[in-house]
């Protein structure tokens, strides 16, 4: 029998990514015959618990939140992986959601609802704020246009970043009141985290504000518990920290193995845009194409047809579809393709409805058909979507382009279609260690 390995799991315990992460570690844990671990979940720490002692632990993987705390792991003489992501631990690998992703998947998803004002608001000075921000900011020159970047003055990003350390946080400083009065409107805002995002809210509230109308949010973390509390509802990335706890278990295990790790940030792509209210609005500017996608965001999921839009805005489908093309990159059928199946992903994540009960709320004949229209749009069947939300996740697709014919298909009664092709394969290995399938 393989000797035990002895692993720390040292991440803190509150809020909705470092409790993905432990999941992910035990996941990877479950798998190997050898690993034991041993969880230390406070709120925070500065020093090493008492137990943490050379000889009895093999292997750390932890939040390395300072350099004096990396000095002090690395004095116990074992492996280290920090799943912080700041590199508080010279010498040994660190994990941190992708940047690089996190903004693109928040540029398209803002370009798409037709923004043309663009901006970032963070914890200057933290490191992952500092990382998102680059890489949103260059994604927006990039299209030649110039983003707005919360930037207050030094002794508040100073106190911004004490609070971030200590956990607390601020509600919100008068500066970012102004800087969110001063903002061409419309506007999108990519904020850093979750936490940043609800500030953002409930700034916006106390100044009267219109959100989603002038103000756009959406965060990142996707803390399920922080975006239903925030009125409206916080649009959020959700990253795989998942994927992040079970890429610190192998790399660890290489470690412990002998094999060549090398010390450098490793990279964990999110997963994808979860849409809320707080993003649910379209910034067109023509007054014809506002009022129609108001229209259809009300009525796509009562059977409303293109035919019925055009006859609503007062306008001809030739003349409108070429409006909507123009403002938003998509037919009028595309956008109701949208919010259908947005509306579907929704009520899968958060409520208990049978399919039977999403169709009929989404405007489907019958569950069949709505089955085969959501698998088409999003790669992967209600019941995998759904399996893909629970506690153990995994990537599903979301639509790369619009499909014309289905677009014509679903905007009136739906119809069926034989199409089964998927924008990205589903892992079905997967789903069945999952339940699900």
């Amino acid at each position: 029998m393989a000797r035990i390995r002895h692993i720390a799991l040292l991440v803190p315990a509150s809020g909705g990514y470092s409790r993905g992460i432990c999941r992910g570690v035990a996941t990877y844990a479950l798998e190997q015959e050898d690993w034991l671990i041993f969880p230390y979940e406070r709120a925070e720490f500065m020093k090493l618990p008492h137990w943490l002692k050379k000889g009895h632990i093999d292997g750390i993987i932890g939040f390395i939140s300072t350099p004096d705390l990396g000095r002090q792991m690395k004095s116990l003489g074992v492996p280290i992986v920090d799943v912080q992501g700041e590199g508080n631990c010279p010498g040994y690998p660190w994990i941190d959601t992708d940047p690089g992703v996190v903004a693109s998947l928040a540029d398209e998803f803002f370009a798409k609802a037709g923004f043309n004002n663009f901006a970032y608001c963070g914890y200057p000075g933290v490191f992952f704020s500092d990382r998102r921000s680059e890489a949103f900011t260059a994604l927006v020159r990039d299209r030649g246009l110039s983003p707005h970047v919360y930037e207050p003055p030094p002794k508040v990003s100073n106190a911004i970043r004490q609070q971030f350390r200590e956990m607390r946080g601020l509600e919100y400083e008068t500066n970012l009141a102004a800087w969110l009065v001063r903002l061409p409107k419309p506007v999108a805002i990519l904020a850093c985290n979750d936490t940043r995002g609800q500030q953002l809210i409930t700034a916006c509230r106390d100044l009267g504000i219109a959100m989603p109308g002038d103000v756009s949010v959406m965060g990142v973390d996707n803390d399920e518990i922080l975006c239903r509390l925030c009125r409206p509802t916080l649009t959020s990335i959700a990253p795989d920290t998942e994927g992040i706890g079970q890429l610190a278990g192998r790399l660890l295990s290489s470690i412990l193995d002998g094999d060549p790790v090398e010390a450098r940030l490793y990279k964990q792509p999110p997963l994808r845009v979860v849409e809320r209210g707080s993003t649910d609005v379209t910034t067109a500017e023509n007054p014809l194409v506002l009022a129609a996608s108001r229209v259809i965001r009300d009525r796509a999921c009562r059977g409303i047809s293109v035919e019925q839009v055009c006859e609503l805005a007062g306008c001809s489908r030739s003349t409108l579809d070429s409006l909507f093309r123009k403002s938003l990159g998509r037919s009028i059928a595309g956008e109701m393709v949208r919010v259908r199946l947005g509306n579907a992903m929704r009520l899968l994540e958060n409520t208990p409805s049978t399919l039977e009960e999403i169709a009929e709320a989404c405007g489907f004949q019958s569950a069949t058909y709505f089955c085969r229209f959501f698998k088409r749009e999003s790669g992967a069947t209600p019941t995998q979507y759904s399996a893909a939300q629970a506690p153990s996740s995994i990537s599903v697709a979301r639509p790369s382009r619009e499909s014309s014919r289905l677009a014509e298909e679903v905007a009136g009664p739906c119809t069926h279609c034989n199409s089964q092709r998927l924008q990205r394969p589903v892992c079905r290995q997967q789903l069945r260690r999952r339940g699900r399938g």
